[in-house]
């Protein structure tokens, strides 16, 4: 029956029994299902949110607007810090290299050209902030829309650097080969060597 509550004497949870609420009645701990521990564990909630996000989702747009002038600027010293990085990272693997052979070569390329994605991608940023709005052309679908460029040297290479994924896919092949390569020279030195018959 609803709204019935335990004995005021009766701890909620007693011994080796489970109160649980509406209705009222105990459940040996053995007999506990996965459910019940999964419903009873700290880390059950963000599972739970996920998959309530997962079975109702909202719109999710494939393209971020950043609002304000603010929100430009931050995305660009991310782009400053991210470039930062990579000339660090190239310059470490140049003066004390931890490695040599394919794996690390690859590695350098793949920073050599997620660098020049950075530095396209800033500026391409930069030109999109001074093209007028008139020049933008919403279409009903976004295979619709439409950018009218000036007819001069810069806006052809707004045309040309905002083909950035064939600077970006790359990178990132080369990344994954360089992590291939790796890994299997470190389960090459794990796996023990067979030991050669000594000669009698």
């Amino acid at each position: 029956m609803p709204g019935h509550f335990p004995p005021e004497d009766m701890p909620l949870q007693a011994g080796r029994r489970v109160w649980y609420a509406d209705p009222v009645h105990t459940m040996q701990r053995g007999h506990r299902t996965r459910w019940h521990r999964l419903a009873a564990s700290p880390r059950a909630l963000p599972g739970l949110i996920a998959l309530a996000m997962t079975l109702a989702p909202s719109s999710a747009w494939a393209v971020q607007a950043h609002g304000g002038p603010e929100g430009y600027l931050v995305h660009q010293m991310g782009h400053l810090f991210l470039g930062a990085a990579l000339i660090f990272l190239l310059h470490l693997l140049r003066q004390r290299p931890p490695g040599t052979g394919k794996p690390w070569r690859h590695l350098q390329l793949s920073l050599l050209l997620f660098l020049l994605w950075d530095l396209d991608t800033m500026a391409i940023h930069w030109l999109t902030e001074r093209l007028p709005n008139e020049a933008f052309i919403a279409g009903a679908t976004l295979a619709g829309d439409r950018v009218l460029l000036p007819a001069s040297w810069p806006w052809l290479f707004y045309y040309i650097g905002s083909l950035d994924h064939l600077l970006c896919v790359p990178a990132a092949w080369f990344l994954a080969l360089s992590l291939k390569g790796l890994g299997d020279v470190a389960a090459t030195r794990q796996s023990p060597t067979p030991s050669t018959p000594r000669p009698s």
